[in-house]
């Protein structure tokens, strides 16, 4: 079996890419990961994560609280959350949580009020609704 060598003569020809990386104020990394993998928001103790959670898998339910029957410590959670769910949102970079949020307080309230009648916000949503407006107003 005769192998054909080379000739040193023939040119290769190599198909460049121009690539220029993003400046860093500009790179849609890890901002980016992190506004889509949503690690602080999945961590808060009131959202209820899919069973075998992925990275990028929306959360099943961004409000499930059970309530402790006693007023005062439901609207201190409720607080407590609210301020844990602005931090998830800073560390995040995601405005869009607090109105997941108050998405999933309205469907919960709906529900129960189908299976009970009862229409009332539970205490640890007016926790929340108080805490959150505190802190608009504070920022401004």
């Amino acid at each position: 079996m005769a192998v054909k060598a080379r000739s040193k003569s023939s040119k290769l020809t190599f198909l460049r890419l121009a690539y220029s990386a993003p400046a860093p104020h500009e790179s849609a990394g890890e901002e980016q990961v992190r506004r889509f993998t949503l690690p602080a928001t999945k961590a808060l103790p009131f959202v209820k994560l899919r069973p075998d959670d992925q990275p990028m898998w929306r959360p099943d339910s961004f409000w499930n609280v059970s309530a402790t029957g006693k007023r005062t410590a439901d609207v201190q959670l409720g607080r407590a959350y609210a301020r844990q769910a602005i931090a998830a949102m800073q560390a995040d970079h995601n405005s869009d949580l607090v109105g997941w949020i108050l998405q999933d307080i309205i469907r919960d309230n709906v529900e129960r009020a189908h299976k009970t009648g009862n229409t009332r916000l539970s205490p640890t949503v007016r926790g929340f609704l108080m805490e959150v407006s505190e802190a608009l107003a504070a920022a401004r």
